[in-house]
């Protein structure tokens, strides 16, 4: 029994190999289909839950010095994509983002705080024509200077439909203040949603990617939606948060075509 628990794993990462190598090799007739599952918009209120859009100026000689962006609510600004301090069009993503990934790669991020003062971070990150538009979460947090503390797959009541399964990552980082180093708790939950389906696994939206390429014959545009914000060195009391938020926003931001698609 050992030795079949230990294969199936192995045998998994096999076929999705295969699968890519696929995939990779017989793309001549594969049509990009540029319908997504998500709509590229973030509501601006969610229930108790009050969103802010983020815009960055890429100006480097001014406000993204050493990539240090400038980072603006709408909420705040007289003009919401003009950069109040050098008068540049502001962007929805990073300037480091905007050069690491694909053109053609799409964003969307906010900031949303209930009655309660609690705040939750939300992006959604749509890939385009090139693979490498959406990659694991764990790199960038690691790259970001974050310690990975545990990890593991959540399910999200939701009414009329299955559970949403998403995957969340406990992570943390000292800050250096004028006391002296301070710690940072936070947690990052993410799933992917595709054309017609969703998972909170890297690996299972690379299968799919891999399968529609070789049994449909066409690239659907997979986004990749996450939900962050702070939380306690111990237990688990975010995940209430987190639950009310994705309940009300999540339905919100599917097409109609993928909201009859699962909630059907």
């Amino acid at each position: 029994m050992a030795n079949k628990s230990l294969l199936k794993p192995f045998l998994s990462i096999v076929l999705l190999m295969s699968l890519t190598a696929f995939a990779l090799a017989f793309t001549v007739g594969v049509a990009l289909d540029f319908v997504p599952g998500v709509v590229m918009q973030l509501p601006e209120e969610v229930d108790d839950w009050v969103g802010n859009e983020l815009r960055f100026c890429h100006n480097p000689d001014v406000c993204a010095k050493d990539y240090r962006d400038a980072a603006f609510y709408i909420r705040d600004l007289e003009i919401p994509d003009i950069c109040p301090n050098c008068g540049e069009s502001l962007f929805k993503m990073a300037r480091s983002e905007k050069e690491a990934l694909p053109e053609d790669t799409e964003f969307v991020k906010s900031a949303y705080t209930n009655s309660a003062g609690n705040r939750l971070f939300t992006s959604i990150v749509l890939s385009g024509t090139a693979r490498d538009s959406i990659h694991r979460p764990q790199r960038c947090l690691k790259g970001q200077g974050n310690t990975l503390d545990g990890e593991y797959t959540f399910k999200v009541p939701m009414e009329g439909r299955d559970p949403l399964k998403i995957r969340i990552i406990k992570a943390s980082r000292m800050f250096q203040t004028a006391e002296g180093e301070v710690p940072y708790f936070s947690y990052y939950a993410y799933w992917f949603v595709g054309q017609d389906r969703e998972t909170p696994s890297h690996y299972s939206r690379m299968f799919w990617l891999a399968w529609d390429r070789i049994v449909r014959s066409k690239a659907n545009r997979w986004a990749y939606i996450a939900v962050s914000g702070k939380r306690e060195a111990e237990g688990t009391a975010y995940e209430a948060d987190l639950i009310e938020f994705i309940q009300q926003v999540y339905p919100k931001i599917l097409t109609d075509s993928m909201n009859n698609t699962i909630y059907e």
